[in-house]
């Protein structure tokens, strides 16, 4: 589809192929049974009645191969199906920068960051480790290589991975955005503006909770969502932070963030809140005929289904009861 402009009925084949897909994606009712089941091998059994491979090892390490395995099979599908092959980019950037993270904690540590490296993003780990032993970012794109940089510098004068954390969780959804808007979607754009708000939401309410000032928002605070945070740079008070924004469509989560700086709640119902709004927006796609839309929902929800089947399993090997892990999941797309 080079040398032409994309349009919504390129996408034809591709969304009719994503919307009987959907139906193979996880319902709550099923994850709820999942919870409840006897045994871990039942919730299993319930797993793979729905198409996910058997898992042989009920423990997490197996359960985590087969998220992997469920992400690449699902990502490299829509990406062969896109008439526009970066769209899985935008889902995928966040693997390019966990890793990072790892390598550039490493590096201050000594310790092996192998284990905790996710072979999922956009650039190989061995090609990242490279970059950053020889000091050529020429390959991770500007964004990227100017966070590394930023990041390195400032672990090394401060000691401290919190800031290397916002630095590089800052760059990360402004380089989402730059791509989102060079796909030319809207309803993508949209969900990307969204995901900033609430990234920086959640922030602004942690910052407080742990009692530090506003100035080092100024470090994380993401420019590009649909609410202005200028009044939280200089006063994180509960009641800016629920002013801020109580007119966008995270205000329910601001309520609930508010509520737990007051020790009303924990930070989990703030999560749970802005996790649910993101998947509403996503579940659009689900009303639109064909485009770029069924796609982009489609991923969405393949994410919210690895969490979804994460934290379930999660919590049965932990043994918590069924009522503690649903309490837990977030809305499902389907």
């Amino acid at each position: 589809m080079t040398g032409s402009k994309i349009k919504d009925t390129d996408y034809l084949y591709a969304s009719a192929r994503v919307k009987s897909l959907e139906r193979g994606l996880l319902s709550r009712e099923r994850l709820e049974r999942m919870s409840e089941a006897k045994t871990i091998e039942d919730a299993l059994k319930l797993l793979s009645e729905t198409g996910w491979p058997e898992i042989a090892a009920p423990g997490m390490a197996g359960v985590e191969d087969a998220l992997s395995g469920r992400r690449e099979e699902a990502f490299t599908l829509i990406r062969s199906l896109a008439p526009d092959k970066r769209l899985p980019d935008v889902f995928l950037i966040k693997y390019d920068y966990h890793n990072l993270k790892t390598l550039l904690k490493s590096e201050a540590t000594g310790e092996n960051p192998d284990p905790l490296l996710i072979g999922a993003g956009r650039l190989p780990c061995p090609e990242l480790k490279a970059a950053l032993r020889e000091e050529d970012f020429s390959g991770l794109g500007q964004i990227m290589a100017q966070s590394a940089a930023e990041a390195r510098d400032v672990l090394a004068r401060t000691q401290d991975p919190q800031l290397l954390d916002l630095i590089l969780d800052r760059a990360m959804h402004e380089e989402m955005l730059e791509m989102a808007a060079s796909l030319g979607s809207d309803y993508l754009l949209g969900y990307v503006r969204l995901l900033i708000d609430s990234v920086n939401l959640r922030v602004a309410v942690r910052l407080r909770r742990m009692g530090k000032g506003a100035e080092i928002l100024r470090y994380a605070a993401i420019g590009g969502g649909t609410v202005s945070i200028t009044r939280l740079l200089g006063d994180l008070s509960p009641d800016v932070i629920e002013s801020v924004f109580n007119t966008s469509a995270l205000a329910p989560a601001a309520q609930a963030g508010v509520a737990a700086l007051r020790g009303e709640s924990g930070l989990a119902a703030m999560d749970l809140a802005c996790d649910d709004i993101l998947l509403r927006y996503l579940k659009k796609a689900k009303y639109v005929a064909f485009g770029a839309e069924p796609l982009i929902g489609y991923l969405g929800a393949v994410e919210a289904e690895l969490t979804a089947v994460r934290t379930v399993m999660a919590g049965r090997l932990a043994e918590l009861s069924p009522e503690m892990i649903t309490e837990r999941l977030r809305e499902t797309y389907v």
